[in-house]
C-alpha cells in the first residue's frame, strides 16, 4: 500500500509564495496492504499509530528533531530544526545530493524554471556560491535508523512553489487550468496535481527497480491525507477534475472530515481531508517540508528587496545633493497582510525603478 500525505505553508500571507508539500510513504508489511475501500479504519486512525516512533526526538548534530506539526516545531524563527528534519527526510529517501540547490530540480519539478527566472526566489537554495548544504550523512545515521523502524518507509518528498504571478493569473482566470477565481480552488488543484505527480513517480520508480513485482504493484491502494482546506467540506469536483473520469464516491463529508473514494490508473485511491490533519506524521512531515521552503523563499525575498532599496534609497540621496532624503528604513516581512502592507510602501518606488507590477509580486486574494 502506498501513501501519500500533502501539506501547506504560506496560504494566508500577502507576499511570497504558497507552497505546498508531499511525502510518498510505503508500508513495508504485507498484511497492511489490504485494499484501502475495504480498510475499516485508515491509517491515521490506527491504534498504536504505525508513526509514533518518528515523533519521538533524536539528536541530528546539535539539534534535537522530532516529527511534529511545523508550528510546533518551527518556534522562535529559528530554522535548525526544520534544516534538521528536512535532512533526515532527504537521507531517509537514499537522495544523494550535498545542497538544496543540486536537489531543487527534482524536489520542485513543476515550478524549478518559473523559479530560476523570479529574482526574489531564485535563490531559495542558497546565494550564488554560498550553497545551503544538508546534514552529513553521519549526522542522520541515528535519527534514520528511528525511522527505519516504523513498518511505513518514506520514499519521496516533492514540492509546489507558487509564486504571486502564478497564485494571480490562476485566481484571475489566465491560468493553464480552468479556474474558480479563489484561492480555496488554487491550492486544491495544486495540492491534488502534486499528489498525482508524486504517486506517477514513485510508483514508475518502484517498478523500474523490481520488475518481476510489476503486476502484483499496478493495483497497489493508494491512500491520501490532506490538511483541511480552511474551511472548505466539499472535494468532488476537484478531485473529479485531477484524476481522471473515474467517478468519485463520497465516503463521508463531516465538519472534521471529509473522505472520497476513486481510481487512478488502475488504482483504488482513498483521500481524506481533515481537519488539524498535520497530527498525523506523515501529513506533519510535509508540512515540516513546506515550511522549511517558504521560511528560505522568504529569506531570498527579503534579502533581494534590502539590496535594492538600499540601491534605491542611495540614487535618491545622490539625487538630492547630500540633503536629508526621506527614504524608508528597511525591516524584512513575513509576508502576512497588516506588515505586507507597511512593507509595499517601502518598497514602491523600488518596484517602480525596477519595473515590477503589483500583480508580478502581490497577490489578489
Amino acid at each position: 500500500m502506498w501513501l501519500i500525505a500533502i501539506d501547506e505553508a504560506g496560504y494566508g500571507p500577502k507576499l511570497g509564495p504558497l507552497v505546498v508539500a508531499a511525502s510518498a510513504w510505503r508500508c513495508s508489511q504485507e498484511g497492511e496492504r489490504a485494499d484501502s475501500s475495504r480498510c475499516e479504519t485508515s491509517v491515521d486512525q490506527m491504534t498504536p499509530d504505525p508513526f509514533r516512533v518518528l515523533g519521538e526526538p533524536v539528536r541530528v548534530g546539535r539539534t534535537t528533531v522530532r516529527v511534529d506539526d511545523s508550528k510546533q516545531v518551527f518556534r522562535g524563527g529559528i530554522l535548525a530544526p526544520l534544516h534538521a528534519a528536512v535532512s533526515v527526510a532527504h537521507h531517509a529517501c537514499g537522495h544523494n545530493e550535498v545542497s538544496l540547490a543540486e536537489r531543487l530540480p527534482t524536489l520542485l519539478p513543476m515550478d524549478y524554471q518559473n523559479l530560476c527566472e523570479v529574482a526574489w526566489l531564485k535563490d531559495i537554495g542558497g546565494r550564488q556560491g554560498e550553497p545551503i548544504e544538508f546534514a552529513a550523512t553521519s549526522d542522520t545515521a541515528d535519527a534514520r535508523e528511528q525511522w527505519s523502524r516504523c513498518q511505513w518507509r518514506l520514499v519521496d518528498v516533492a514540492a509546489r512553489v507558487v509564486d504571486a504571478a502564478t497564485f494571480n493569473r490562476f485566481c484571475n482566470g489566465d491560468a493553464e487550468h480552468s479556474p474558480r477565481g479563489n484561492k480555496s480552488d488554487l491550492l486544491g488543484e495544486t495540492s491534488l496535481r502534486l499528489a498525482s505527480l508524486l504517486i506517477d513517480q514513485v510508483t514508475a520508480s518502484s517498478q523500474t527497480a523490481d520488475r518481476q513485482t510489476v503486476d502484483a504493484e499496478n493495483d497497489e491502494p493508494v491512500e491520501l491525507y490532506f490538511d483541511r482546506h480552511g474551511g472548505r467540506r466539499y472535494y468532488t469536483g476537484v478531485i473529479q477534475s485531477v484524476f481522471g473520469t473515474e467517478p468519485v464516491r463520497v465516503i463521508h463529508e463531516s465538519k472534521t472530515q471529509s473522505v472520497y473514494a476513486t481510481e487512478y490508473q488502475g488504482r483504488s485511491l482513498r483521500l481524506h481531508f481533515t481537519v488539524k490533519g498535520d497530527r498525523f506524521i506523515p501529513v506533519a512531515l510535509s508540512s515540516l517540508h513546506a515550511k522549511y521552503l517558504r521560511e528560505l523563499a522568504m529569506a531570498s525575498f527579503n534579502a533581494f528587496f534590502r539590496a535594492e532599496v538600499e540601491r534605491t534609497n542611495a540614487d535618491r540621496k545622490s539625487a538630492s545633493s547630500g540633503q536629508e532624503s526621506s527614504a524608508s528604513e528597511f525591516r524584512p516581512t513575513a509576508g502576512y497582510p497588516v506588515d505586507a502592507d507597511r512593507f509595499i510602501e517601502t518598497i514602491r518606488p523600488t518596484m517602480q525603478r525596477l519595473g515590477i507590477e503589483d500583480q508580478q509580486l502581490i497577490r489578489s486574494r
